[in-house]
């Protein structure tokens, strides 16, 4: 998944450095990979990126506490408890 969307941004740049705009990105983007890959407002957001000067396309490190437990035994503890 994080690949596909590092791809879809790769995407965005393409067609912004062609100056389209959001709008037409998003509709080459739903032609080829069908609907429900990005929504218009996540390609505006991305054009809004670009015209600023940050072509940057990974994820921005986010801030909070990584996961540091096991899921399965967490569900394991939790059904054992049922």
């Amino acid at each position: 998944m994080e690949s596909d969307k590092q791809h879809f941004r790769d995407i965005l740049l393409f067609y912004y450095r062609k100056d389209k705009n959001a709008v037409q990105a998003k509709k080459k983007l739903t032609d080829v990979y069908g609907e429900g890959v990005l929504t218009v407002r996540q390609c505006q957001n991305w054009f809004a990126n670009f015209r600023s000067g940050n072509f940057d396309v990974e994820d921005a490190p986010r801030s909070g506490r990584l996961v540091e437990a096991d899921k399965d035994t967490i569900k394991a503890l939790v059904d054992a408890n049922r």
